[in-house]
C-alpha cells in the first residue's frame, strides 16, 4: 500500500447489525423500517438491534429502505422565495439578512427533529419559475411529505397541493381543510396578550395598523378577535380602537395615515401587524412630532432582531418558529408512518416588552 493511504472501512451491512444484536435480518429490517406485517418484536429485543446499529455506526441504503418501505426517507421544505435566486443575498440589506436568518431558524428545528431518523431534508423553494404541478410531482417522487412555512401566501396552491394527497405539514394559520399536520400559534390568545399590553401600559385610545394585502389573512382575523377580547376584559369605557389599512406604497401608507390621525385623533398606543410595519409608523408619527414611548406607546406583531435596533427598542410578540417546526416535523414523521393526521397543535407566543412600551 503506496505511503500515506490507508485501508478503506469495510461498510456495515444489515448483516452485521443480525450477527452482533443476535437476531435475524428479516427481524433487525422490520425493527428498523417500523414495517411488522404479524411480526412481533419484544421491547428487549429492538433496543439489542438498536443498540447494535448505535455501536456499529450502521446506515441503510436508500434503496434497500425504499424498496422495503416504499418511502424515500426525506421529508421537503417547501417556502416562500420573494428574492431572486439569481443573485447572492445582500448582506447590506437588513431585511434579506433577517428574512434568511428567519430560515435558519426553520431548517434547524427541522433538522433536529431528523437528526436520530435516519431522514433527509430537501429544500423545495416556492418562487413563480415553479408550477404547483411541477412541485407536486417532485414530492411524490423523491419525499415522503412536505412541511409548507408561510401558508397565507399563497392557499390557492396549497389547496391543490392538499388535494392532491401529498402528506404535509403545514406551520402557521390556514383557512385551508383538510387531512394534515398543522402546528400553529394561538393567534386570537396572541392579540390579547398585545392589546392587553398597550391597556395595561396606559394607552385608551389605540390604533390598530394593518398592511392591506394583509387584510383577509386568518392570523389578521384572529388576531382582530382577539384585540377585541383584551377591550371587554377591562371595565374602563375610555378604552377603544380603531383599524386603519395602510397600502405597501410609503406616499400611500402615509396619507392614509395622516388621514386616520385627522379623523380619529392622536393614539395613546399602536399595535402593528407585519415584521417592517412598526418602523414605518415611528417614522410617520415623528414627523407630525409624536414619539415613543412618550407620547404613544407601541406593540408589533412578528418580533424579530429589527426590533432591537429601533428607536426605542420595540416591543413584540415573538413566536416560536424554530420549535413549531420541529413539532411539525415529528407529528408528519408519524403522520407519514401511520395516514392518520393528528389535530391541529397550538402554541402561544411570547411577549417581550422593550422600551416603545413603558
Amino acid at each position: 500500500m503506496a505511503a500515506g493511504t490507508s485501508k478503506q472501512a469495510k461498510r456495515v451491512t444489515i448483516s452485521d447489525v443480525a450477527r452482533e444484536a443476535g437476531v435475524s435480518i428479516a427481524a433487525v429490517s422490520r425493527i428498523l423500517n417500523n414495517s411488522y406485517d404479524g411480526f412481533s418484536a419484544r421491547e428487549e429485543t429492538k433496543q439489542r438491534v438498536f443498540a447494535a446499529v448505535k455501536k456499529l455506526g450502521y446506515r441503510p441504503s436508500r434503496a434497500a429502505v425504499r424498496l422495503a418501505t416504499g418511502r424515500h426517507n426525506a421529508i421537503g421544505l417547501c417556502y416562500p422565495v420573494k428574492d431572486s435566486l439569481e443573485a447572492p443575498i445582500d448582506t447590506t440589506s437588513l431585511s434579506q439578512v433577517f428574512t434568511h436568518f428567519d430560515l435558519m431558524l426553520v431548517q434547524h428545528g427541522i433538522s433536529r427533529c431528523l437528526k436520530n431518523d435516519n431522514t433527509d431534508l430537501v429544500v423545495m423553494p416556492r418562487h413563480p419559475g415553479r408550477s404547483i404541478p411541477e412541485l407536486i410531482n417532485q414530492t411524490q417522487e423523491t419525499v415522503d411529505g412536505i412541511i409548507w412555512i408561510h401558508p397565507e401566501d399563497d392557499a390557492d396552491a396549497l389547496d391543490k397541493v392538499v388535494a392532491s394527497g401529498v402528506k404535509l405539514a403545514i406551520v402557521g394559520p390556514t383557512p385551508v381543510v383538510g387531512d394534515f399536520v398543522n402546528v400553529r400559534t394561538d393567534e386570537t390568545m396572541a392579540g390579547r396578550m398585545a392589546m392587553g399590553h398597550l391597556i395595561v401600559c396606559g394607552a385608551r385610545h389605540i390604533m390598530v395598523a394593518i398592511p392591506e394585502n394583509r387584510r383577509r389573512e386568518q392570523s389578521t382575523v384572529e388576531r382582530l378577535e382577539g384585540v377585541g377580547k383584551a377591550v371587554k376584559d377591562f371595565t374602563d369605557p375610555n378604552v377603544k380602537f380603531s383599524t386603519v389599512y395602510l397600502p405597501t406604497d410609503k406616499a400611500a401608507a402615509s396619507k392614509e395615515l395622516r388621514g386616520y390621525i385627522k379623523k380619529e385623533g392622536k393614539p395613546h398606543g399602536v399595535l402593528t401587524f407585519g415584521d417592517s410595519l412598526p418602523f414605518v409608523i415611528l417614522s410617520e408619527l415623528a414627523e407630525l412630532g409624536l414619539r415613543s414611548p412618550d407620547d404613544f406607546k407601541l406593540v408589533g406583531f412578528e418580533e424579530n432582531l429589527t426590533f432591537l435596533l429601533g428607536n426605542p427598542s420595540l416591543s413584540g410578540l415573538r413566536y416560536p418558529i424554530e420549535e413549531m417546526c420541529f413539532q411539525a416535523t415529528q407529528k408528519l414523521i408519524e403522520f407519514i408512518k401511520t395516514g392518520e393526521p393528528p389535530k391541529p397543535h397550538y402554541m402561544t407566543p411570547q411577549l417581550i416588552a422593550r422600551a416603545s412600551c413603558r
